[in-house]
């Protein structure tokens, strides 16, 4: 998988964020099982969705919280890139993340496994080892 590639990806998996679309986002990810490993409570967590289903209600769910945090758009920047062969990438992702007034909402770091599919590049694990979700859902408290 090509760095061109991943790039577009992530244009399509930004725009699916903008548009707080949680279907479109999920349409990104790799339907027959796929992840998140983040960190809790001082030790790692993996949460695996063995089918599309749980992993759609994962993204409705966390495009719920961006609105209400009062996510305006998200931006990034591919700042590592391992090719894994023809069908596998590894990519490290820094988003910014800002409110529909320009202000920052939050600054990130996410590593992302893709795999290519016949429907093209999906997620398969995503670690999420910068996003703070429970400072995100105190700006949705606000």
């Amino acid at each position: 998988m090509s760095h061109t590639e991943t790039h577009a990806f992530f244009t399509r998996y930004r725009d699916a964020f903008n548009a707080l679309d949680g279907d479109a986002v999920a349409d990104l990810w790799h339907a027959a099982g796929s992840g998140i490993a983040d960190s809790h409570g001082g030790a790692g967590r993996l949460t695996w969705w063995p089918d599309d289903a749980p992993m759609r209600a994962n993204h409705r769910a966390l495009c719920t919280v961006y609105r209400q945090a009062g996510y305006g758009r998200a931006d990034f920047a591919i700042d590592q890139f391992v090719p894994l062969g023809a069908d596998h990438a590894f990519a490290r992702v820094q988003w910014t993340i800002t409110r529909a007034d320009g202000s920052l909402l939050q600054r990130f770091g996410t590593g992302y496994q893709l795999q290519r599919t016949t429907a093209g590049p999906r997620v398969l694990l995503c670690t999420a080892y910068q996003e703070d979700l429970q400072e995100m859902t105190r700006h949705a408290a606000q």
